[in-house]
This record gives structure tokens, C-alpha cells and sequence, in this order.
């Protein structure tokens, strides 16, 4: 999906064929990023007379025809009605059992939820760089912790956009994959309406898809996206996550509708509560809480210092924990707290600060010189560093210069140089550090 500039862009360009100006500097900055976008999309063209911005004729079209006609409509694949209870019962928790088995594949790697995947989501994982080691041992990696705290819309785009580039690398066309996706996505506007009962439409699954199109169904019926009872029966039903492939969410969206479904209660005293029996959700919560009791329905632990710092060190952010503890937060502390004080903000400030806490030293390898000939050797060495932008830090009462890694050859080859026009012998002495 376009972000919400790109989005804004194209509309105006649509329906005004122009768009306003920013006058923040920064405000421009990023929507000329968002109209680069466009152009290289195809989706703009800039005229070489005036240099104005146009709508490329074709998407113009297109996106008429598609106001006009609605989503389900273009989508162009065949509704067919329900006869018989093909469908089955519990199909909505069947999906999200689905969309699980993959999270505790990452989240709590065993034999079992292992071979509750396909293989292609396993390759994709490691590619990913989600996982790491075999098949029979596998070890989640720093990106693999991130992707468990994301939320599930971020989730299931981000599985989705690995996939695509999965079927790239094998050289797969990636247009005859996305052809049936979008199609499939356009009809999320039929789950979100109000009123709406999948039990009662299915759609056909065209016999005239390719092999690599048939597989595309096969994981967006293991995401639990859709859902296909009998392969012989032709169709596939729309589930409730498909309303994730179909939402603009942006990193800081908490609104109260996503999270009404929470389980998490985070006191000021830095407890938190689980009312949940999930293994999936505890090991997440694990990730940075230290567990202190585990009862049938609740299970209780303590955001500490160590803990948090624990999840720092796995690549995970404050900023990551915060967005989770916020978007499983339980109803009743939204409806007293509002969703973003439904965390309690001393809980949330402490969390940065643990996070600032690894950001007062920064490492650099370095080699630092000393023991100059004469002055002049030294201011020398220091203007040669400045100037080619490797000068980390000098001192003119100790006679000390302090260079990067990179930089450590370039004043090596200047004294050379130097050395060999006054035929002098000799080198400044030189050690590696860190700064």
C-alpha cells in the first residue's frame, strides 16, 4: 500500500490535477520523497515543458473505474453462493489457530511447531534472517524477536512481502503473483461491512491459474487469511484477517478498536498481568518481563531493569516494547485511560531511559598517535585528518591525534609523502584504541 502521502498525492492529482505546497522545509522534503515514489512507480509523470506533475491516463482510468464500480467488483473473481454447509464451523478461529502456528514456529521452536509450517515458510524465515541454524535446531534471530512485536497488520505485510521476494530470488514472475493477491485483497471491503456473514459467499478459484498462483492460495490459507475446506470443492472462503492485508496502520495506531482485544494490565509498580492461557502470547511477553507466577487463566511478572535490557541486547527497541504493552492493553484500561495512557507513562518513560542507558558510550576502532617530532609534524598530521573527514578527536597540549579505522592508511601514505620531501626518517608512533 502507497503511504498516506503518496496517497494524498495521487488524489489530488486525480481529482484537482494539482497539489498544494508545503511551507515546512521538512513538510517538502518528504512529499518530493513520496512523488519520487510515484514517478518511479509510473504512477506520475513530470512534463518537460513546464515541469508540472501528471497522473499517468491509464491509472487515472483505472481508479475511476474502480470508484465507480467498487472494490468486489473489479476484483473479477466469480461469487458463488453458499448451497450446503461447505464452509464448516469455527472457520475464524481456525484462521487465527493458523496465523498462531506460524508466530510459535519463531517464538517457541520445537519439533512440533515445526513441522506445523510448510517448508516454504521456513526457507522464507531464514532468508528473512528471522531464523537461524537447520531444520531440527532452530535459533530465532534479532529480526525474528522484532517481527513477534510488531503488530499483526505489520505481521502478515511483512510475511507477505518476504513471500514476494522469496518467489523473486527463484525467479518467479512476481506480476503473476501479485495478480491474484490483489485480487483477493480487494474483497476485504465485503469483510469489513457491517452485516456481513462469509458463511452465506465463497468464491471460485479460477481454473486457469498458474502453479505459482495456486501456491500463493496455499499460504494465504495457512496465514488463515482464507480459508478452503476441500481442494476438490473449487472454492475459498474470506476469514476476518483479511482485513490485515487491507489497513494502512501506522506505527503509532492504538486506536481503541485494534486493541480492544487485549489481555495485558501494567501497573505503576512495574507489574504486569496476563489474563491469557496462550504459550504464544506468555513466551512474546517473556521477551522482556521476568515471570514471577503462572496461574491457569493469569500469569504475572515484572518489568525490570534487567529484563528490558535483556530485550535491548536481542534487537529489540523501547520503542517496540511500549507499541505492544499499548496494543494488547485490556479493554477496561482503554476505557479508564484512554489507549495510549492505558500504559502508564512512568512505566513508559522508564523503558526509554533503559534504552538511553546503552546509548551514553558510543565504540568506534581507532588508532591514536603520539611521541611528534616537532610541532609542526603534529599540526600537520591534525589538518590532513580534518580535511579528509577522519579526525576524531586531537589534543594540542599532549601532542595526541586520534583518527578512524578507515583513516589510519591515509595518514600512514601522507607521512610517507612528507617524509620523502625533507628525506627524513621516522614515523609518529601510533596504537589501536577505542573512542
Amino acid at each position: 500500500m502507497l503511504p498516506p502521502i503518496a496517497q494524498q498525492t495521487t488524489i489530488q492529482l486525480i481529482w484537482k490535477g494539482s497539489f498544494p505546497t508545503a511551507s515546512d522545509v521538512e513538510e517538502t522534503k518528504e512529499i518530493e520523497d513520496q512523488v519520487k515514489l510515484l514517478k518511479d512507480l509510473g504512477l506520475v509523470h513530470r512534463q518537460t515543458t513546464d515541469g508540472k506533475l501528471n497522473i499517468d491516463t491509464d491509472y487515472k482510468r483505472s481508479y475511476m473505474y474502480a470508484a465507480m464500480l467498487g472494490a468486489a467488483q473489479i476484483s473479477s473473481l466469480v461469487l458463488e453462493p453458499n448451497e450446503g454447509n461447505r464452509r464448516g464451523k469455527d472457520v475464524e478461529k481456525k484462521a487465527v489457530e493458523r496465523w498462531d502456528c506460524i508466530l510459535r514456529y519463531l517464538a517457541l521452536p520445537s519439533e512440533e511447531n515445526t513441522q506445523a509450517v510448510s517448508e516454504t515458510t521456513r526457507n522464507l524465515f531464514k532468508k528473512a534472517n528471522f531464523t537461524s541454524g537447520g531444520d531440527t535446531q532452530i535459533e530465532i534471530t534479532t529480526f525474528g524477536f522484532q517481527f513477534l512485536l510488531l503488530s499483526p497488520v505489520k505481521q502478515m505485510w511483512t510475511y507477505v512481502i518476504e513471500y514476494l521476494k522469496l518467489e523473486m530470488s527463484q525467479g518467479q514472475d512476481i506480476v503473476e503473483v501479485i495478480e491474484p493477491l490483489i485480487q483477493i485483497v480487494l474483497l476485504a471491503n465485503r469483510v469489513q461491512v457491517a452485516g456481513f456473514k462469509a458463511e452465506r459467499e465463497c468464491y471460485q478459484i479460477d481454473a486457469n491459474w498458474t502453479e505459482p498462483q495456486n501456491e500463493l492460495l496455499n499460504h494465504l490459507r495457512e496465514l488463515g487469511v482464507i480459508f478452503i475446506r476441500k481442494r476438490k470443492d473449487g472454492v475459498f472462503f474470506l476469514t476476518q484477517l483479511l482485513t490485515h492485508l487491507a489497513t494502512n496502520e501506522t506505527i503509532d495506531d492504538v486506536s481503541a478498536e485494534k486493541v480492544s482485544n487485549g489481555k495485558v494490565i501494567v501497573e505503576t509498580n512495574f507489574r504486569v498481568y496476563a489474563y491469557t492461557s496462550s504459550l504464544l502470547q506468555l513466551a512474546i511477553i517473556a521477551l522482556f518481563t521476568e515471570m514471577t507466577y503462572r496461574f491457569q487463566d493469569m500469569s504475572v511478572g515484572m518489568i525490570t531493569r534487567e529484563s528490558v535490557r535483556g530485550a535491548l541486547q536481542h534487537g529489540i527497541t523501547a520503542a517496540q516494547i511500549i507499541s505492544f504493552l499499548r496494543a494488547n492493553a485490556h479493554p477496561q484500561c482503554i476505557a479508564t485511560s484512554g489507549p495510549v495512557n492505558c500504559l502508564p507513562i512512568t512505566v513508559a518513560d522508564q523503558i526509554r531511559l533503559w534504552e538511553d542507558e546503552r546509548r551514553r558510550m558510543n565504540l568506534k576502532d581507532a588508532y591514536i598517535y603520539s611521541h611528534f617530532e616537532s610541532e609542526d609534524e603534529f599540526h600537520g598530521v591534525c589538518e590532513y585528518a580534518r580535511q579528509q573527514n577522519i579526525l576524531l578527536w586531537s589534543d594540542n597540549q599532549q601532542k595526541l591525534v586520534i583518527v578512524n579505522e578507515d583513516g589510519h592508511e591515509l595518514v600512514r601514505q601522507w607521512y610517507k609523502r612528507e617524509k620523502s620531501k625533507t628525506g627524513a626518517g621516522g614515523e609518529a608512533s601510533s596504537s589501536t584504541s577505542s573512542a
